[in-house]
């Protein structure tokens, strides 16, 4: 009976490698030196996979032959030998923590990356390897961004706010937030946008997730004077108005039951 292997199967007292080990190994100078092992960074361990190696395990241990093993499997009788002994000494088939490429940059660098990135969030990774002098491409700085947790996005693009405005919009919501539903079925709520032909210089922000909306994350913008056409809009309780383009502010007139309303 060929028994069937699970990942959680292969719980042996190395199991603490698979996130970081330290080996020691010889160089070629002779003298010992301290590498970090990290779990590879490939397809090596999937669930198939090392279901596959467990039949290796479950067919040897059905009485046939490595050879017998190799022929059955479709490999190598080396590979075959190789999952074998693995399971033999370790008590697993997992690939091992490897130590990997080294790191271009280093725990220094990585530190003043995070925090140029923070200082100035809408950097591109292009700029801040150019700006930080870093001797490595920057999908490499990109990359130690995402690990500081990180992402890139499109930032929010919003009309300049003066702290006047900011202090008006709050006192009108703090002003009528006792009103009930009767108050909000007689007010209309107008708005414009102006589409210009100014377009915003910032493309990317490096942000948590979640923070779309933070001052130091949207991108604001004053108007250039060069108008394309403005779009005037009004909502109410009962629904959405109609729009009115116009190139100057215009006056929407709005017909309630008979009495005329006019929102400017």
């Amino acid at each position: 009976m060929i028994r069937s292997f699970r990942e959680g199967d292969f719980v042996t007292a190395r199991q603490d490698q698979h996130n970081f080990a330290i080996s020691t190994h010889k160089d070629m100078g002779g003298r010992g030196r301290a590498r970090q092992l990290h779990n590879p960074r490939t397809w090596a361990n999937r669930p198939e996979v090392i279901a596959r190696r467990g039949m290796m395990v479950g067919l040897r241990e059905a009485g046939h032959s490595v050879s017998e093993v190799a022929r059955q499997m479709g490999i190598s009788r080396a590979t075959a030998q190789l999952w074998l002994h693995r399971f033999e000494r370790e008590g697993h088939v997992k690939t091992r923590p490897r130590s990997g490429r080294p790191r271009v940059l280093s725990a220094e660098q990585d530190g003043r990356i995070m925090e140029e990135i923070r200082a100035c969030p809408k950097s591109s990774a292009t700029e801040l390897t150019r700006q930080l002098d870093l001797q490595c491409h920057p999908s490499t700085t990109r990359r130690h961004i995402r690990e500081g947790g990180l992402d890139c996005y499109v930032p929010a693009v919003k009309e300049t706010l003066t702290e006047v405005n900011r202090e008006g919009r709050l006192r009108f919501a703090q002003e009528n937030i006792h009103h009930g539903i009767d108050f909000s079925r007689k007010v209309i709520f107008t708005d414009e946008k102006t589409f210009t032909s100014v377009a915003s210089s910032e493309r990317v922000c490096w942000r948590p997730r979640n923070t779309r909306y933070k001052r130091e994350h949207i991108c604001e913008k004053t108007r250039s004077g060069r108008v394309s056409v403005s779009v005037h809009g009004w909502m109410w309780y009962g629904g959405v108005g109609s729009y009115a383009a116009s190139s100057t502010r215009e006056v929407i007139e709005w017909w309630d039951k008979g009495s005329k309303t006019f929102v400017i």
